[in-house]
């Protein structure tokens, strides 16, 4: 009969509460950070614990501390450096680079993109999704409404000296068919560095929560897939992108918002409306709805061609 295989040792070091449970549990899940990121519902349905949600949460706050990501009261000068410490990918979108307060997209952050179609929201997913595969991260591309320009990947590829090819290994995509199947890749996901989803409030997303007396359910699991997204920033210092669609709001001056509304607006570290003036032109401005640091008034052109933008 062959031997059982150990549990690595990492998974061995924790001396918390169903610690049998957990070993194996960490074991099939590749460390402890894995069942970290986890909430107090999720684990509890993993160890069987739907009944006893008091016992998951002194699990969960053991396995943090065991994890080494539990919170920590640290002096202010310490966060301070810390932050200033953070890793940040590069866009090359010149003014984005330039105006916004981390010099790029800041990894442990993420990011809101709303706009009209052919604004060029995909366009800035994709090519962060690229230079940062370029820069050897991996990375994981959610499209939720079947309509991506998968050729723009390889433009954008040849752009910054690379292809397809070689980014095989970290770069990848999957296509949801409705929101039960974003909620499962997003859970599935296990230390991926830059994660995109295109568009966050889907087509899938709106016909299944169809009418106003609906409307409070869909944000309410809106606000459930951007909590999974934040908790992977917090423990695997996790970069999200997040495309989304806008909507008129009848005011004087007709004004648009990001279809996610305030559950968006509250969820992300950083919102941005992204607009083309003039459909004519490959031109387009984006303005920070909500972002840290930034004024509202501050505009960041950039220009749309084939390769990406500029």
């Amino acid at each position: 009969m062959p031997k059982k295989a150990e549990a690595p040792e990492e998974c061995q070091q924790y001396r918390g509460p169903r610690r049998e449970d957990v070993v194996k549990l960490c074991a099939e899940l590749g460390g402890l950070r894995h069942l970290a990121v986890k909430n107090v519902v999720e684990l509890a349905q993993l160890l069987e614990l739907e009944d006893d949600l008091e016992k998951a949460e002194e699990v969960l706050a053991a396995v943090r501390r065991a994890a080494g990501v539990g919170a920590r009261v640290v002096p202010v000068s310490e966060a301070v450096k810390s932050y200033a410490a953070a890793e940040v990918l590069k866009t090359h979108v010149s003014e984005f680079d330039e105006k916004v307060p981390w010099g790029g997209l800041r990894y442990g952050y993420i990011y809101g993109l709303a706009g009209e179609y052919g604004a060029g929201k995909s366009m800035f997913a994709i090519q962060a999704s690229v230079l940062a595969a370029v820069a050897g991260k991996r990375v994981v591309y959610i499209d939720t409404e079947g309509a991506l320009n998968l050729s723009l990947f390889e433009r954008v590829a040849k752009r910054f000296g690379s292809d397809l090819t070689a980014l095989s290994d970290r770069l990848h995509i999957t296509q949801v068919i409705d929101p039960i199947d974003l909620k499962e890749v997003l859970l599935s996901l296990r230390g991926v560095d830059v994660v995109v989803v295109d568009s966050m409030v889907s087509h899938a997303l709106r016909a299944q929560f169809r009418g106003r007396e609906r409307l409070a359910a869909r944000q309410q699991l809106l606000a459930y897939f951007l909590d999974i997204l934040r908790r992977m920033a917090a423990v695997y210092g996790t970069l999200s992108i997040l495309t989304d669609q806008v909507i008129d709001v009848p005011d004087f001056f007709s004004s648009k918002r990001p279809a996610g509304g305030n559950v968006l607006l509250h969820g992300v570290h950083a919102l941005f409306l992204m607009r083309r003036p003039n459909k004519q032109k490959a031109e387009g401005v984006m303005i920070p709805l909500d972002v840290p640091g930034m004024a509202p008034t501050v505009e960041i052109r950039y220009e749309i061609r084939d390769d990406g933008l500029y």
